[in-house]
Formats: C-alpha cells, structure tokens, sequence
C-alpha cells in the first residue's frame, strides 16, 4: 500500500484529478523528498509537531552513524520498541554497520538488524508525518533519502465480547471491536480462503482512518467490487469517526428511510456474507462492519435462523414478517376502523369501542399519535439513560403513563393494547436497528393516510410504499430482490429457510464467476444391509 500512495502523489504531481486504485484521498499537500540530511528532516518533523507533548522524538547511534526514530507516546508497544533499539544500538555488530554504503544504511537495518515483521521503505517526508499521526513508528538515518516506518501500533483497545445489539441462543458469542486488525483477524480466522483480498483506503484528510476492502475473489461479483472502490475513492471529508460515516456517503440513494447497506457486529455473519459474493467495508475505531450489496429481506433475518433446525424456526421467521405488518399497520387500521369503516367490526366490539370511547375528548389520530409519541420518548429515554435508572423508565411508562391515562379519560384501553402489540413488534423485527428506525416513520406516514382518506388512504400509501422499495438498489441489485424481480430458485431462504444441502447456489445477482455454494446430497440411512444392530 505504501508503493502504490508514493507512486499515486507522483502521478498527481503530473496529472491532478487521476483516480486509480486505493490511496490516501484527499491530498492536500505536495510530494516532499526525504532529505539525506537527518537535521533537515528532524527540524521538518519538529516544526510540523510543535508544541505536541506526546510525540516522541528518540536519537540513537548504530554504529557511528545518527539515527532518529519518532512515535506517538502511548500509542506504540514498548516491548517491540525496546526490541527494535537493543537490536541497532548493542547486538549489531558496529564494524558491519559502519561498512555498509552511507546512502543504504536504512535498507542494510532493515534487512539484517530489525527483529520486526511489519515494515516498509518512504520517501514522501510528509507521508512519513502521516504514519506518526496514524499511530506507527518511523525510523530515519543520516545520510540515507529513505525513512521507514515500523508497524508497532499498540492502541488502546477493549477485548472481544459478546455482541450487545444481535445476541443470539446457538452459534458464535464474540463480536467485532474497534481495532480494525483485530476485526479482520476475527474475518480471517473464519474463512481460511486464499481468495480472500483485502484493499487498504485511507480517509479523512484530519483523522488519517484506515478503512479496509474485503471480499473473496472468486465468488464476488467483479463489477461490484470495482463499484465499491469508486465509491469509497470518491469520499472526501475531514473525519471517519465511526462506519456510519462511509455507510451515508456510498448508499446508492441519498434520500430513504430503509437500509442499503447492512451492518453488523458479529463476524460469523459477515463471514457468511463474503461466502454468498458480497463485499465487507471495516473501519478503524468502528465496531460494525459493513456489508453490501443488501437487500430488504436480510434485515429480517437473524443468526438463530441459520443455527437452529429450520422446520421448527420457520415459524418464528414467519411471526417476525407478521411482526412487521403490525408494526407498521396496526395503529393506522385502528384509526380507518374506528372514523371511517365502523362497518367492518362486530357489533359487540363496535359497542365496546364505542363505549369506551364515549369519555375521550380527543379524535382517535390525535390519540394514537400522542401514544405513539410518548412510546417513542420512553424508548430513546430507556437508551439514553444508564442502565442502573434505565429499568425505572419501563415501570413509569407501563404503569404509570398508560393506566393513568385510560383512569383519566385521555385514551381508550383498546387504544392502549394497540399502541403496546406495535411496540412489542416493533421490537421483534430483528437485530436491525435501521430496518427498525425506518419503520417508526413509515408508521406515522401510514396513521396520517388513515386518518384523512381511511383504507383507501393506506392502500394508496402501502402502493407508493412499494413503488419506492421496487426502485431501490444497492450497489446496482434491486433491493427487493427475489421478489422483485422474480426468483424462485433464492426464494429458499425467504419465509422458510431451506436445509443446507438443499441451498445449493448463491445469489445470482450479487455472485461472481463461483455460483456453486453446496454439493452435499441429501442426508439419508445407511442401506438396510449396512445398519448397525
């Protein structure tokens, strides 16, 4: 990676504007020469690291030659560090250093003296600035125009856990941290495939992040891929803090309340993504990793439904569809039922409605959306707070707000049952908090349709609805795919999900030249004469 940003700054001394292959984008300065001078070089360093307490500027002799090496305090492996400097300064032999030509000495170190694996040649002064700010070590030697850098990042970071957001009973605990060699060392450790890639980006002109491309190569989709590094090549802000940041910036469209791009914290699932052809985007300091292309029906599908036995998890994949119909309907039916088409209820509930009803002072939409309202108040609450006070938000909410409110008159209780079957299917789509988040505005659009036009309202919303999802896509696949268009061979895993070896192709949208996933036959008993007895 770092031959290709040298000889990238090079072209775009000559050609400004070129775009080819991974790079650190934006440049906003020029090529810089390491000088053979090493004052030279240090009052550069210096001058661009004033008044910076933690960065660490180390001169050493190896041999009789001067020798400076520069890291961030607290962000760099003391023991490699110790190792590097007792290897140069007391076991190299002195004599063999001083031998060594003046302007190869740096190449000479590396090669015979470093004990350390993760090394590479500079000659970008500035570039060399960089790889300080992103938490390596860089060595220069007098006399020599090149500078190492020295990969002995050892930042801050937490252990593997359990995944907090998708917890799931069978298959894989841990999850995805914020060091992104840990992340795709959990990747790797799942898919021992050498075709496997990685591509390194670095975003960000103030933060330097590190975002790495994966995908397998055979089974990937060329053009996808080549989609996902123009995109990702294009992004030009000042900080990647979190996934999020790239997720916003290389959806296919800007504007919508669904998900176009999945992400996730477990690495068992991205593993299975990369197996079915999609690509996987990690950034450092991010827990979540991306993954693409999607489409809907994946964010109603958890980890369970690929662990446990699929004829008895059917049905809960099945309650989770339901789940979604509530969620997004029930409120706006309730309102049609009750202004518009009292028609279509019994008589007893009609009566019951009715007479419930009776003391209400406030329109039926007004009431669901005041619900609703303080529904999704106790819900960012319950979130925000710790989690210590967090359990007495569900005891005011539950208890206080919604049998108060019915004593008093605001709200019917078939108001405050309706209000809580949404709530609790809000909560039972899945794993996915955006698929989740988008449907609590689809909600009100749907319960303001009801409210002015009844059942026509919502078939019409519900039509427009499926106008915008047939036109989504992601990374060029239609995002309702196998429904829209139609394909019965991947509708194995839609509602019910098909045994392993009978899921034997991958997506034919989203896979490469490798379309085979299984060739395992059924599973039967051994022949008659061949039982055990």
């Amino acid at each position: 990676m770092v031959r290709f940003l040298r000889e990238n700054r090079r072209k775009s001394k000559k050609k400004k504007g070129a775009d080819s292959g991974p790079k650190q984008v934006p440049l906003p300065y020029d090529f810089k020469e390491i000088s053979s001078l090493l004052e030279e070089n240090e009052a550069y360093l210096r001058q661009e690291f004033s008044n910076t307490t933690d960065i660490v500027f180390r001169e050493f002799f190896a041999g009789k030659t001067r020798c400076l090496a520069v890291w961030v305090d607290g962000l760099i492996n003391n023991r490699v560090s110790h190792d590097i400097f007792h290897s140069l300064m007391l076991d190299a032999p002195r004599e063999e250093i001083d031998r060594a030509p003046a302007g190869e000495l740096t190449d000479y170190l590396n090669k015979r003296f470093l004990p350390f694996y993760s090394t590479a040649r500079v000659v970008d002064l500035v570039e060399l600035k960089r790889w300080v700010l992103m938490a390596k070590m860089i060595m220069l030697v007098d006399g020599c125009p090149v500078g190492l850098m020295i990969d002995a990042e050892n930042t801050p970071m937490r252990s593997v856990a359990e995944p907090v957001i998708e917890s799931s009973v069978a298959g894989p605990h841990d999850s995805f941290v914020e060091s992104i060699r840990m992340n795709t060392a959990l990747i790797r450790s799942r898919l021992g495939d050498g075709g496997l890639k990685s591509e390194n980006f670095i975003l960000g002109r103030r933060t330097n992040t590190l975002v790495t491309l994966m995908y397998v190569e055979d089974l990937a989709n060329p053009k996808i891929v080549e989609e996902a590094r123009r995109r990702v090549r294009r992004v030009d802000l000042d900080g990647m803090l979190d996934s999020s940041y790239l997720k916003e910036q290389i959806q296919d469209m800007p504007y919508t309340l669904f998900p176009l791009i999945k992400n996730t914290e477990r690495p068992d699932k991205v593993v299975a993504d990369l197996l079915e052809g999609r690509f996987a985007l990690i950034v450092d300091g991010s827990p979540q990793v991306l993954t693409a292309p999607s489409i809907f029906i994946e964010f109603l599908q958890i980890s369970d439904d690929y662990y446990l036995n699929p004829i008895v998890f059917w049905l809960v994949r099945l309650m989770r569809y339901t789940a979604l119909f509530i969620a997004t309907m029930l409120p706006a039916i309730y309102v049609a039922l009750t202004t518009f088409h009292q028609e279509m209820l019994p008589i007893p509930l009609v009566f019951s409605i009715a007479g419930a009803r009776e003391t209400v002072p406030f329109p039926a939409y007004l009431d669901v959306l005041l619900m609703l309202v303080i529904f999704e108040l106790l819900w960012e609450s319950s979130i925000r707070l710790p989690r210590v006070v967090g359990a007495a938000i569900n005891i005011v909410g539950a208890l206080i707000l919604g049998q108060a409110a019915v004593q008093a008159g605001f709200v019917s209780p078939a108001l405050v049952i309706v209000v809580a079957a949404t709530a609790i299917s809000n909560f039972a789509l899945g794993s996915s908090y955006d698929l989740a988040s988008g449907i609590r505005l689809t909600r009100l659009a749907f319960l303001t349709a009801s409210a002015v036009m009844g059942f026509y309202g919502i078939s019409m919303t519900f039509l427009a609805f499926m106008i915008h999802l047939a036109s989504l896509r992601s990374f060029g696949v239609p995002y309702m795919e196998p429904l829209a268009p139609l394909r019965f061979q991947e509708m194995k895993d839609l509602v019910y999900r098909a045994p392993w070896w009978n899921m034997t192709t991958r997506p034919e949208l989203i896979a490469g030249t490798d379309a085979t996933r299984s060739d395992t036959p059924p599973p039967s008993p051994p022949p008659a004469g061949k039982r055990t007895k």
